[in-house]
């Protein structure tokens, strides 16, 4: 009896209910004003370290409520914005049928354009095609909870690496590189936003994507990624794409780790600037 109340209380401290509202203000220690949909009382909901860093102010959201202890802690905040769940119902939409259309041969391969979408990035920005376009990229995927050191911990140092290497060149500062999760549920805006921190990605260059489940699996499929959940974790293969300014794909490179200057040299060829010297 008494084991079965202490899991009682445990599952109450932690259930969760779905919430929305605009976000008011967000103070230096976390707590958020959300005013709800109808204007009734503001709620105020803890956010974690990576929400507070979000751009999340003035924007429409939508979280979990946990209670721990007498804490009321938004969890999993993501984007509710109508205009914004429209852009990327559309864009799903399409991809899916260009999936569908392609059948077995859904790879993307080098010379051929890069799939359409539509995601948010780790400051809560939706990121389109379009918003690429004219940059050389280094696209990969990851999932934040990974613990296998030799995938997408190797594969985030290494774009850490390429980020790197990229800075101390004049002619780089085009170039971006795109990070996206295949693990959607878990790796909000703010989670992606925490991850990326702890590597000390450079924010304005190195874009973490996450968004409809649904569209990254079709999006997974146009770049050849594989996965299979088994026991508890995600099972995937890995590979870097390079995409050119005008949205083709132009090299790959299988696996979780590369050769950070290589890339840096095609992506500097890309952009037009091949040869110029870092500082």
């Amino acid at each position: 009896m008494i084991r079965t109340c202490l899991f009682f209380l445990a599952v109450a401290r932690l259930s969760a209910a779905p919430e929305s509202g605009k976000v008011a203000s967000v103070s230096a220690d976390g707590w958020a004003k959300i005013i709800p949909p109808k204007g009734e009382t503001v709620f105020l909901r803890r956010f974690s370290e990576g929400d507070r860093k979000v751009g999340w102010v003035g924007r429409t959201i939508r979280y979990e409520v946990v209670m721990e202890g007498k804490e009321s802690q938004a969890r999993g905040v993501v984007s509710a914005d109508a205009e914004e769940l429209r852009q990327v119902a559309e864009v799903t939409d399409v991809l899916r049928r260009e999936t569908a259309d392609k059948g077995r041969m859904v790879t993307r391969m080098p010379n051929e354009l890069m799939p359409n979408m539509a995601l948010w990035d780790q400051a809560g920005r939706l990121v389109m095609k379009k918003d690429l376009l004219g940059h050389p990229i280094a696209l990969n995927f990851v999932f934040t909870s990974c613990r296998v050191a030799r995938m997408c911990p190797a594969s985030t140092s290494c774009m850490k690496q390429l980020g790197d290497a990229l800075a101390k060149l004049p002619g780089a500062a085009n170039v971006r590189l795109v990070t996206i999760t295949f693990d959607p549920e878990t790796d909000t805006p703010g989670v992606l936003r925490a991850y990326a921190d702890g590597y000390g990605i450079d924010h304005v260059r190195h874009r973490f994507l996450t968004g409809d489940e649904a569209q990254i699996k079709d999006l997974m499929r146009h770049y050849g990624i594989q996965t299979l959940r088994d026991d508890g974790t995600i099972v995937h293969n890995a590979a870097l794409i390079v995409i050119s300014p005008e949205g083709r794909i132009t090299y790959r490179s299988e696996g979780p780790s590369f050769d950070a200057e290589d890339i840096a040299a095609r992506l500097l060829k890309l952009s037009g600037t091949a040869g110029t010297k870092s500082r």
